[in-house]
């Protein structure tokens, strides 16, 4: 079928009718879509003069859909599925024997890409590429094969659990010898970095949950907490560079410093540790699952969790 250019709308029309119908916003709609509001409303313009009738009626409690809009709904919604489904089949298809993974920064570095070599020998015939980022790659949408994240994803995602993770904190073996039987933790700084938001490694929330509520109430401990003299680290690897130097403590969880502590560089100064309310997943979308190498992938590093 050869369709002549005046017979549809641009895709761009679309995703903005259908972001405007579901938001029933134009401003929720370019923020959700990253235009501004004016381009927003410039493709809903377009659309309706090549319609030739509204889709909307706006109002100042938001955009409303006009009755040929909601008949228009539909259609649009079921096109724009079926091209990305259509789209991430095929990039899929032309994905054989290479693999797009995506993880946090602090489990790519610290746990993944020291084993990822392991894999790679055992699979010559798979190509992997690695991103690190705490924006979560688009999985249905073809942005990533597979992911390894804290927490399972979406419930239309496949996630299975690689292990149960513990908070606790650690520290240089110089530094865990010299410390004072009461209140260690003022002994040396309480290492950050920027990146701790993402992952919920926060000093004060673990402390409380160690030793109770009145433990940020006493004075040497508050003033050590708030005390920002140690600028925050860059990256949890710059942070964890610090620590094995003996210069702080460092807040973390245990697929993360698995190694250090195997290999004597890193030690926990107390034995208190709490169940992380946040477990590493493997993430599929359903329409992966069944790819070799996915599958192979997800086999490996299930094993290599478990040890």
């Amino acid at each position: 079928m050869i369709l002549g250019s005046t017979a549809l709308p641009s895709v761009t029309c679309l995703r903005a009718f259908a972001a405007v119908a579901e938001l029933q916003n134009f401003t929720r709609a370019a923020e959700a879509l990253g235009l501004t509001q004016t381009a927003v409303s410039h493709q809903i313009a377009q659309l309706e003069a090549f319609i030739g009738q509204p889709v909307f009626v706006r109002g100042r409690s938001g955009a409303v859909l006009t009755p040929l809009g909601r008949t228009l709904l539909p259609s649009v919604e079921g096109g724009l599925a079926l091209l990305r489904d259509g789209f991430a089949a095929a990039r899929q298809a032309g994905a054989m024997g290479r693999l797009a993974i995506q993880t946090t920064p602090e489990f790519g570095s610290q746990w993944l890409a020291p084993r990822l070599e392991r894999f790679l020998r055992a699979h010559p015939d798979i190509t992997v590429s690695l991103s690190m980022d705490y924006r979560r790659a688009d999985l249905r949408a073809g942005e990533a094969d597979l992911a390894i994240w804290l927490g399972s994803g979406s419930p239309d995602l496949d996630g299975q659990r690689l292990g149960l993770e513990e908070e606790f904190a650690v520290c240089a073996p110089d530094l865990a010898n010299r410390l004072p039987a009461h209140q260690a933790f003022c002994a040396a700084p309480l290492l950050r970095y920027r990146g701790g938001r993402h992952t919920v490694l926060d000093w004060e929330r673990w402390l409380v949950q160690i030793y109770g509520e009145k433990i940020t109430e006493e004075a040497k401990i508050a003033c050590h907490l708030s005390d920002r003299s140690v600028a925050e680290f860059d990256s949890f690897s710059e942070m964890l560079d610090a620590c094995r130097e003996g210069r702080g403590f460092a807040l973390v969880r245990s697929s993360l410093v698995a190694d250090d502590l195997a290999a004597g560089r890193l030690e926990r100064p107390v034995e208190e540790a709490t169940v992380s309310d946040l477990h590493h997943h493997i993430v599929v979308d359903r329409s992966a699952r069944g790819r070799p190498e996915v599958e192979a992938f997800r086999d490996w590093i299930i094993a290599e969790a478990r040890g």
